[in-house]
């Protein structure tokens, strides 16, 4: 009954939502419109990819397509990306690109001079083509920014949002859109668009860091216990319990992790079993080597499962079942040691839909409250005989 309220909640303000956002649409297209126009540059591509951590780890390996195809090889790429994954990209990418332009999305939303200034900055670049991969793409963030570089040319794919208004505006903006709807992993759907927008032909596995750093496996569980969103989050007293019972039951010993947001929820869950806690401590290519040496990777659905399965670690992923199929559903797409434990609500709506993939599944925050840490356990002892 509380579940059923819970999400009869949700729908009343996603309406109100749909609104909301439209209206914002219009104003600050009004104010982009008022920008003087400039002179076009030819080959000269802006590539927009905003979104989080994670989406840019499943994107990574086809960024190469763009820059290295026939048919860009001529064109300066300029990337216009998410400041969160910045010293990532640095890191890892930085030959895929010629230029870069960062947004820090916090102040985009709330600074109108940091917005203006953006635009402004896009305009005058004279971007002949502007590309748009992502698979969700928000009318107020990827659109926008677009439609300021104003370039002869938009391309983007059909857009993945739930809601029909947003999704129909959108995609009108668009010159060259993308129709393909096939439901299956966010890997392999970057990995298509960049084969259909550079008329390429990459067959990639499965995502993949190279690391020259040489390995030293230990007897390390690195458990990443932060999430974007309540709905994602286990209990911190379910972690305690997973923790207590991988203490007393086997000779592994565990890494708590997370951003500088989860410190405190790590120090609940720490307080009585004195593991090592680097939460809030490391920087996203330390994080690598982190990751790089655990024996398992544990995790709710965030970018640390994106980046332990990029470097073919095992992991053990926590979920509420939101976007499974997008981004835990690692079995499906034939992606090795990688398991994904789901509710039991969401395992009962999956088999009646005889364990394909469907859109917008609602979890609520209880759902990931029902998972068991001994559900959990029994993954990893899969994964502990293999590394010890």
């Amino acid at each position: 009954m509380l579940r059923n309220i819970s999400i009869l909640f949700r729908f009343f303000n996603k309406n109100k939502d749909i609104k909301r956002v439209l209206d914002i649409f219009k104003h600050w297209k009004n104010t982009i419109d008022k920008i003087p126009e400039n002179t076009t540059q030819n080959k000269k591509i802006l590539l927009i990819r905003l979104d989080d951590i994670g989406d840019y780890l499943l994107f990574r390996n086809s960024f190469y397509a763009y820059k290295h195809s026939k048919k860009y090889a001529d064109y300066t790429i300029t990337l216009l990306g998410n400041s969160a994954w910045r010293d990532l990209y640095t890191h890892l990418d930085s030959n895929n690109a010629n230029n870069t332009i960062w947004v820090n999305k916090n102040d985009y939303f709330n600074k109108p001079e940091y917005r203006l200034q953006l635009w402004e900055t896009l305009r005058k670049e004279g971007f002949e083509i502007v590309i748009c991969p992502s698979r969700s793409r928000p009318l107020v963030l990827d659109d926008l920014c677009m439609l300021a570089a104003n370039a002869k040319t938009n391309i983007a794919a059909h857009n993945n949002f739930n809601i029909i208004e947003w999704n129909t505006i959108s995609d009108n903006l668009y010159s060259q859109l993308y129709t393909e709807t096939t439901l299956n992993h966010e890997f392999f759907y970057n990995q298509q668009f960049s084969n259909w927008c550079c008329e390429t032909n990459l067959s990639l596995e499965r995502p993949e860091i190279k690391t020259i750093t040489p390995i030293t496996k230990s007897n390390t569980i690195l458990c990443f216990i932060g999430a974007s969103k309540k709905s994602k989050r286990w209990p911190p007293e379910k972690w305690t319990e997973l923790l207590h019972l991988i203490k007393k039951e086997t000779n592994y010993t565990c890494v708590l992790a997370g951003g500088k947001d989860e410190i405190s929820i790590a120090e609940k869950i720490n307080a009585s079993l004195g593991f090592n806690d680097i939460t809030g401590k490391a920087t996203l290519p330390q994080m690598i080597d982190y990751i790089n040496n655990a024996a398992v990777v544990i995790t709710h659905d965030t970018m640390a499962a994106h980046l332990a399965a990029s470097l073919a670690i095992p992991t053990i992923i926590i979920t509420n079942g939101d976007n499974f199929y997008r981004f835990t559903d690692y079995k499906t797409a034939n992606i090795a040691n990688v398991s994904t434990v789901y509710p039991n609500m969401f395992l009962k709506k999956w088999k009646r839909n005889n364990y394909l993939p469907f859109k917008n599944y609602e979890a609520v925050t209880k759902d990931i409250a029902t998972i068991k840490p001994l559900d959990i356990y029994t993954e990893l002892k899969k994964y502990l005989d293999v590394t010890k």
